[in-house]
């Protein structure tokens, strides 16, 4: 088996499909290394196809050709990888000054390459190209060094990608500065190191996507955490009143049958008798006692509580609610040493209406439910002036309008 030619081979496939997937991320990721990624790539395949195998005599026109262009591409590709890494590097390193060395990289192997095509004529370009191809692989190295200890995870990556690539380099320029001529199987080494450079560096474009990925759903998440906070009440977890207005307007859920105004009465002696610790703890229980799977509660301020109601026995449901409010607190709250009762009052929805209509109805029932006595909840109407209480029942009909 001619292993030359399927290292050759492998390395032409490889590199053509990562220099397209750089490319084709560029406009999803708007990253400006994908771009340098891709230029390096195609300057090492031109090098590749260039130098790879030499099939005319070195005396043939055609073959120094081959050579030059194969030389030039070699610079291009060092001195891509310069401003490569410079963009890769994670931005919240501090390494400006690494960078603007990185960035100057590619002069340098831009400049080589210019003397590569002129080291016919003028041999001492030769040494010039090998010696600017030494300064662009000792810089990118120490860039390399710098950005590991920095804590850089894309220099790691690049340090295991590039290190077999820098290597070889290492050992061709210094073959080929003392003897004169060049390094046996370089080539074959140069592309063996390439193709791990490839495969390397697509693990970490992976792990960076994976990362940045991460990190975006993190985003995500912490956005929506806080627009679950600011709509949320603080003690409770339930609702506050501008989620109570998301909820109303929320055509998901669809429109409540009523709102019902919740207020525990004689709070304040909760407060005054047994400390604020005790009266936070009341008000946990009390808007735990509120949920149901047709209610959402919400939470306005100090101990008034707003439920909406979504099914058909609205009234029995707002009822029920306000009812269990005090077994509750007796169950979880025991060193209150009397029963904490609550008053309502309930107003329907009507089509078009308003949240702050609805709530000023359903207020001004939760007071006439005080005047009444407390321990009771008020409906509010708008046919009739006349008291109705119901029989053996703790619900008042009014006609508020």
């Amino acid at each position: 088996m001619d292993w030359q030619s399927v290292i050759f081979g492998a390395f032409l496939g490889i590199a053509g499909v990562f220099g397209a997937i750089a490319l084709a991320l560029y406009p999803v990721m708007r990253r400006t290394f994908l771009l340098w990624i891709a230029a390096r790539t195609l300057a090492f395949f031109i090098m590749a196809i260039a130098l790879f195998p030499v099939a005319l005599p070195v005396s043939s026109t055609g073959d120094a050709w081959r050579i030059g262009l194969g030389g030039v591409a070699v610079a291009m590709g060092a001195a891509s990888a310069g401003p490569l890494l410079a963009a890769y590097l994670e931005q919240n390193l501090p390494l400006q000054w690494v960078r603007k060395w990185l960035r100057a990289m590619f002069i340098v192997g831009s400049v080589s390459a210019v003397f590569t095509i002129f080291g016919g004529a003028m041999p001492l370009l030769d040494l010039f190209y090998d010696v600017g191809l030494l300064v662009v692989t000792l810089v990118v190295f120490w860039a390399l060094a710098k950005a590991v200890k920095a804590g850089s995870r894309v220099a790691r990556f690049q340090a295991v990608a590039w290190g077999p690539l820098i290597a070889v380099g290492f050992a061709s320029l210094s073959f080929e500065l003392l003897t004169g001529d060049e390094m046996p199987f370089w080539t074959v080494a140069v592309l063996a190191a390439l193709a791990v450079d490839i495969i390397v560096t697509a693990m970490g474009l992976v792990d960076g996507f994976m990362l940045m990925q991460e990190e975006r759903d993190k985003a995500v998440a912490g956005i929506n955490a806080a627009h679950i906070a600011v709509a949320t009440d603080p003690l409770t977890g339930i609702a506050n009143r501008r989620g109570l207005e998301k909820r109303f307007a929320d055509p998901a859920h669809g429109r409540p049958a009523a709102l019902a105004l919740i207020d525990c009465d004689k709070f304040k002696q909760i407060n005054d008798g047994f400390g604020h610790a005790v009266g936070d703890e009341v008000l946990v229980c009390v808007a735990d006692a509120l949920g149901d799977l047709e209610v959402f509660p919400a939470r306005l301020g100090g101990e008034e509580f707003v439920i909406l109601l979504y099914g058909e026995n609205w009234e029995e449901m707002a009822e029920t609610v306000r009812a269990r409010i005090t077994s509750a607190v007796a169950h979880v709250v025991p060193e209150v040493s009397f029963p904490v009762t609550a008053s309502a009052g309930v107003a329907p929805v009507f089509p078009g209406e308003a949240l702050r209509a609805v709530l000023q109805r359903a207020d001004r029932a939760m007071y006439a439910a005080k005047d009444a006595g407390r321990n009771c909840s008020v409906v509010a109407g708008s046919t009739s002036d006349a008291e109705d209480r119901k029989p053996e029942s703790n619900v008042v009909r009014l006609g508020l309008a």
